[in-house]
């Protein structure tokens, strides 16, 4: 079996919780395969986070405890819009990344590797809802709005909440090959590689909304 490869996933009152379970289970899934990644949760203070459903989750460890990572998986959450980020959080960003092989993120995420300067002068991407947010607050990134993910040298980011998944396949084709990437897609039942981009799944989305009846649209008396 090949080395392992620690992958810390940092998380945070408010993370989107499939921003932390759909990767996890596509590098749990990979180790059926003859993947050896081992998965630690961190937060920037080592306590645990309360996601986005309300629900606990415990964590491991604090982000900056892990003193060389293979890889750093930030995750997204609605909280991180519109409010002040946790300047803890962007500064452990910072002194980890240097530490790391790669360092990626999921959804929102981005705008934490951004503040962090991870994101300084290259390209990148987050949730449709907010390339043009991320264009704006941080202009010297260059922002893809289309883009399903990312990828710049040793920095990934990838488009909202499931497109996690996709990353996360990305990432062990990269490492084990297309052979164990394709059992793993084939035993979660999730497309290998999406067709289209984000702005193709909106298109989508509009065509096949469906036509609310009459009778239901009407309020109840």
């Amino acid at each position: 079996m090949s080395d392992e490869r620690l992958v810390s996933i940092v998380v945070f009152d408010g993370m989107k919780l499939l921003d932390l379970a759909g990767p996890a289970e596509v590098f749990a899934e990979a180790n059926r395969f003859g993947a050896n990644y081992r998965l630690v949760v961190a937060s920037v203070d080592g306590h645990d986070v309360a996601t986005s459903i309300g629900s606990p989750f415990s964590v491991a460890e604090t982000v900056n405890s892990i003193e060389s990572p293979d890889t750093v998986l930030v995750t997204g959450g609605d909280v991180l819009i519109g409010r002040p980020l946790d300047p803890a959080l962007v500064d452990a960003l910072a002194q980890i990344h240097p530490r790391c092989r790669r360092i990626a993120s999921i959804c929102t995420g981005a705008f934490l590797l951004a503040q962090a300067g991870v994101l300084d002068h290259r390209r990148a991407t987050t949730h449709w809802r907010h390339t043009g947010l991320l264009q704006r607050a941080f202009p010297n990134i260059s922002v893809d709005p289309d883009a399903i993910f990312v990828r710049d040298a040793n920095v990934f980011t990838s488009a909202g909440v499931s497109a996690g998944i996709d990353l996360a396949l990305a990432l062990v084709e990269d490492d084990y090959g297309s052979d164990v990437v394709r059992e793993v897609a084939r035993s979660l039942v999730v497309y290998l590689k999406r067709a289209g981009g984000q702005s193709h799944s909106r298109c989508s989305w509009s065509r096949h909304r469906p036509r609310v009846p009459h009778s239901v649209r009407r309020p109840m008396r």
